[in-house]
Formats: structure tokens, sequence, C-alpha cells
């Protein structure tokens, strides 16, 4: 089996892919909702074509990407990583220590550039936990924040979409996840995977074996590969670029909702002797949300008690960030 887009054949895009039809197709489609659900019980992941993205929203944020990456070293540093995780993340500060697939013993080898939903110090919980200000490189201003706010404005519009899709599309109303979302918990992550010029050891990744932690993500790459997807089989299979898709992805918080009808798949990065660049948008509910699965989607004898969305976030981020550990 093969894919063809313009003149590039995709092989054996081993993820399903799931048109969504923005704009044409209503929200409580049923085709639609069945696709999502068939493609997230098997696999956590799938493409996702016919959004709502115009090609140039995602070809000028891969542009302010790679712009932001070829920064000078102490340029990148001026914006590093602040106590309310915006900024720059620079090679080996993060270790995926709480993944349950396996513990690794090297930090990922990559490097990014993060931004969350913008606070205003009137904020209730402004000075705490992610509750502050972006930061900004000031040799790209102001064209740089004007595109990353741009494509994170655009993306919202279409996560918000996918909220009701995904309630759908586990048998309830569409509007039975907005309420979480009335102040969401969204990070945009600009993301660079240098090439190696030797082959990567076996504990070596860009970004090793995890879980994201949130409700969904979606990750736009580019042509270089590496992005890896576990199945249940315990294989990892290559989730291939696919040009105009989102790879779309169910995470902790949203796979502890659906009761895990729909798995928090382990992913990871290998690296190659291609450097890679990606983008990715995770999309959160609201810190204080008390999560609990939906009770029509509850196996007997499993856990159904509330998990404070905030709590979880906060410990995932001190055991796998260096900065949240030092000065």
């Amino acid at each position: 089996m093969h894919l063809l887009v313009g003149a590039l054949v995709i092989l054996d895009p081993s993820l399903p892919i799931v048109d969504i039809r923005s704009g044409t197709s209503p929200i409580d489609d049923p085709s639609v909702a069945q696709q999502l659900d068939v493609a997230l019980q098997k696999h956590g992941f799938c493409y996702i074509s016919g959004h709502s993205i115009a090609t140039d929203n995602i070809k000028t944020i891969f542009d302010a990407t790679h712009r932001f990456h070829a920064l000078p070293g102490p340029a990148k540093q001026n914006i590093k990583i602040n106590p309310f995780h915006r900024g720059y993340i620079g090679f080996n500060t993060s270790t995926a220590v709480t993944s349950s697939v396996e513990k690794p013993t090297r930090s990922n080898y990559s490097e990014s550039f993060m931004a969350m939903h913008p606070i205003l110090p009137d904020h209730p919980r402004w000075g705490s936990a992610v509750f502050g200000p972006n930061q900004w490189p000031e040799p790209l201003m102001p064209a740089f924040k004007i595109e990353v706010e741009g494509y994170y404005d655009a993306m919202e519009s279409l996560a918000r979409e996918l909220v009701q899709r995904l309630a759908v599309a586990l048998g309830q109303d569409a509007m039975t996840f907005d309420p979480a979302f009335d102040d969401p918990t969204v990070f945009l992550r600009l993301l660079h995977y240098p090439a190696v010029t030797r082959p990567a050891a076996t504990d070596e990744y860009g970004s090793a074996p995890h879980t994201d932690h949130g409700f969904l993500t979606l990750v736009s790459q580019d042509f270089s590969g590496g992005l890896e997807v576990r199945t249940g089989n315990n294989e990892w299979i290559p989730a291939v670029p696919i040009p105009g898709t989102f790879v779309l992805n169910v995470a902790d918080i949203l796979s502890y909702w659906s009761g895990g009808r729909w798995p928090s798949t382990p992913h990871r990065v290998s690296l190659s002797t291609k450097e890679r660049y990606s983008v990715a948008f995770f999309f959160d509910p609201a810190f204080e949300t008390q999560v609990r699965p939906i009770p029509s989607l509850v196996q007997p004898g499993n856990d159904d008690s509330p998990i404070h969305y905030g709590d979880y976030l906060m410990h995932r981020f001190n055991s796998n960030y260096d900065y949240r550990s030092t000065p």
C-alpha cells in the first residue's frame, strides 16, 4: 500500500488517516466520529487531514522555527526557559524519567522554543505554576512573535473543533468537554533535532519513549522522519511525514477521561544523519480541572477517582526538566 501526495510517494502509512472535512462536515458527523474512535482505540494516534489550517500558516511557522534555531547560542540562552515553562529549552536538559516505557539513561538530544497561552498579571494564579510571561528572542522581533501567535490562534481553533469531535467519537454530546477548556492550558513547541554523524546508541534519542501528559497533541512534521509509535505488540512503527496532515495523539488526561478506551500511546523520536524540525501543539484543560472517567466508559473494577490536571502536569514537569530542580 502507498499514498501518493503530489509527486511524493508515502510508503506504507502505518497509522490511519482521518479526514475531518472542516467546514463541510458537521461536528456530530457519525462517519468522522467512527473513524476517530476506531483509529484511537487501536493506536491512540492518527493523521488528521481535511483540517482548517492553511498551507501558508504551516510554512510560516516552519520558517520561524528555522530562524529561531539558527540564532547564535547566546541569543537563545538569553530567553532560557523560565519557571513558568516558557522560553528556550536547551540540549540535554529534559529526561523522560516519569516514562512507564523505559528508564532513559540520557537526556533528550533536542532543543526547542516553548510559548504558552498568554497570561496577564491580573490572572488569579499569576506568578505560580505555568502562569507567567512568555519570552521572545529580541533579534527576531517583532515578526517572530506575530508569526508564532498567528499559528497558535489557528491551531487553537482546530483543537477546539477536535475537542468536540472527540467527545462525539466517545458517544457523548459534542459539548461534553467544553467547560474544561474555558481557560485552557496550551503549549506551542518549536523543536529541532540535530543530525548525528555516527550511529545513535541504543539509549540515545531525540526524544526518549514517553507519553504526553495532557489532552491532545497535534504535530506538524518536516520530511525527515524519526517520529515512531509503539504498537500493542511492543513494536515501533514510523509515523511517516504526510504533507498536509497533522499527527494527532491521545495524551494521558484524555485517555483517563475515556475510561482507557483510547490509550495514551508511547512514542519517541529517533536520531539520524538528517536533522529534523517539528512543531508540536499541546491542548489541555484548565489547570484546576478535576478529571474523572466518563461513567459509561469505565470498566468494572477500574479506578475512577478524580485527577487534578494541574497537579499531574506539575508532577511531570518537576520530574522531567532540569530547570525545575536547579536554582
